[in-house]
């Protein structure tokens, strides 16, 4: 059985359109599985399936008689299966307990109990600041090909939200937010801030941002290690300087991977990263550092 999953209405009144407060994984590796993103494990138990046919007796009387009946389905993909499976599959129904009218109190304490007692950590309650409107946006920049393919961020790290502070730290850059530092009460006050203030126009623009950073970025088999929450919300900005320094993106591209390339940890940025890499006036030395890298570079 699948367990259930709790999700939060995006509109009022409206079940079909939610947010995921719980069990984003399962919707997400069935979705995939179902769109032959990727096989079953090799060690995958076989399953067994009841099969009825009419036998004759001895006496030549016919009945029907139930067997029990094994069907491998270990290293297939959904494609693989026979078409009764598939139709299993695309028939089951996961039960979605929705949260109407709850407090971030109370959606706190569920997602509390439902993680066995484990405590939001401090991104993942800047998610539940956010709202539901800026969260899906959120998840959307996130699922972008950036993000998913260019960037290196770990599996715990995308799992407890680091993804998120670095997109939010990228707005608190662009939008000229007056940040203290970049830890993640400075992220969560900029959350509720922008809760109240963004516009439409800022949402496009913050997309376009990640886009133009994509474009410039070259896809390789790994990310590059420095492509990291440290240094994302640095180049992220820049992308809106290059055009002023008649640079187009394919050359901002080279100049980063130059700039990785040559990275060691006793160069001049290095000692804007590490220790107290979060602290405004180290924030700001990267932001300074990159902007006169990239001076040198204007024709």
């Amino acid at each position: 059985a699948i367990p259930q999953t709790y999700g939060l209405p995006i509109f009022e009144g409206d079940f079909e359109a939610f947010s995921v407060l719980d069990g984003k994984q399962r919707f997400t590796t069935i979705f995939s599985y179902m769109k032959n993103g990727f096989k079953l494990s090799d060690n995958t138990p076989s399953i067994y399936r009841k099969n009825t046919r009419i036998v004759t007796d001895e006496e030549g009387q016919r009945r029907r008689e139930t067997v029990r009946e094994e069907y491998e389905i270990a290293g297939k993909y959904f494609s693989e299966l026979e078409g009764y499976l598939q139709e299993k599959l695309n028939e089951r129904l996961i039960s979605v307990v929705m949260l109407t009218d709850a407090t971030d109190e109370e959606i706190e304490d569920q997602f509390y109990r439902l993680n066995n007692g484990t405590a939001l950590t401090k991104d993942q309650k800047t998610r539940v600041v956010l709202g539901d409107e800026l969260a899906e946006f959120i998840d959307k920049v996130e699922a972008s090909e950036f993000f998913a393919k260019k960037s290196y961020f770990t599996s715990l790290q995308r799992k407890r939200g680091e993804i998120q502070t670095c997109i939010l730290q990228t707005l608190m850059l662009i939008m000229d937010f007056p940040f203290k530092n970049f830890n993640n009460d400075a992220t969560m006050e900029f959350a509720e801030w922008f809760r109240t203030n963004h516009k439409k126009s800022d949402l496009e623009y913050c997309e376009e941002i990640f886009e133009k950073l994509n474009t410039a970025i070259p896809m390789q088999e790994k990310p590059y290690k420095l492509m990291k929450k440290t240094n994302i919300p640095i180049l992220a900005y820049h992308v809106q300087t290059i055009d002023e320094k008649n640079l187009t993106l394919e050359e901002y591209g080279r100049w980063i991977v130059k700039f990785f390339e040559s990275y060691t940890p006793n160069c001049e940025y290095a000692s804007y990263c590490g220790q107290s890499s979060t602290s405004k006036s180290k924030v700001m030395a990267r932001l300074e550092y990159v902007k006169n890298r990239l001076n040198e570079l204007e024709v």
